[in-house]
């Protein structure tokens, strides 16, 4: 017997970050990188070190860019201060912005583009576990007003959601939900992007996002969104949940799995 599918896909954008893949121009060998070397237009040095973090792009190790050291999508979670902005004309004549980055301990300093330089210090991930245990703790406090019994998480479930938050990422727009023959299974997915002034690496534990995921779902938080997941989520014939959730940077990828027992 095939799975009955049921999919509630919502799509929540609280506000687009300016992350853009945009190439930063170096050139594609050592020799022709230094001969056409960026030149320094403003320096601005700031009266205080500003708490920032990152969100890709690459960093130089000065203001001529012609030597990157490491890309920022490894130092997403990392804790930046920035002592100044310096403003530069690349070898193809653009003007572009760049920040003086280093790192809390030391070990990580150099030039990034301002556009990967977001203000405020994030945490670091957030845990899966606390974002289960939030978001199923909240949606049964929902069905127990509406006379439903509880939902119980399933680690079958979680696995399969979680495979499926993963995709949601590297899929994009193509992305389709897969349940592995779950019987009976219906799923919701969401995903979101921060604006720099509301990052989402300030939400250190998960929590925060679980309990957040359940009240937008309901529309208690966001009445404009689609009603159509309340009826899922309150289902009283299903008895299963799973939780899935990923994090990368500014974005946020989530996918939930009900299912009825067998």
């Amino acid at each position: 017997m095939k799975a009955k599918k049921m999919m509630i896909s919502a799509l929540t954008v609280l506000s687009v970050a300016a992350m853009g893949l945009t190439t930063m121009t170096s050139g594609s060998n050592t020799a022709l990188a230094k001969s056409k070397a960026a030149k320094v237009l403003k320096t601005t040095t700031y009266k205080s070190k500003h708490k920032v973090h990152v969100t890709g792009g690459w960093m130089y190790s000065s203001t001529k860019l012609t030597k990157k050291t490491k890309h920022m999508t490894k130092c997403l979670y990392t804790k930046f201060y920035a002592t100044k902005k310096v403003t530069v004309r690349q070898a193809n004549g653009k003007k572009v912005t760049y920040n003086y980055l280093k790192s809390k301990n030391g070990k990580t300093k150099g030039y990034v583009s301002s556009t990967y330089v977001y203000n405020k210090w994030g945490h670091g991930k957030y845990s899966v576990t606390a974002y289960r245990k939030a978001f199923v703790k909240k949606l049964n406090e929902f069905r127990a007003k509406d006379g439903a019994k509880p939902v119980k998480e399933n680690a079958k479930l979680d696995k399969i959601a979680q495979k499926n938050a993963d995709r949601m990422r590297k899929e994009g727009k193509s992305f389709e939900g897969k349940v592995e023959g779950t019987p009976h299974a219906g799923w919701i997915q969401d995903n979101y992007t921060s604006s720099k002034q509301d990052p989402i690496l300030g939400f250190e534990n998960g929590t925060q996002w679980g309990q957040g995921m359940a009240f937008s779902w309901m529309r208690i938080t966001d009445r404009w969104r689609d009603i159509g997941a309340i009826p899922h989520l309150m289902n009283p014939a299903q008895t299963k949940v799973g939780v899935g959730g990923m994090q990368h940077g500014q974005e946020l990828y989530e996918f939930v799995l009900l299912s009825h027992n067998n």
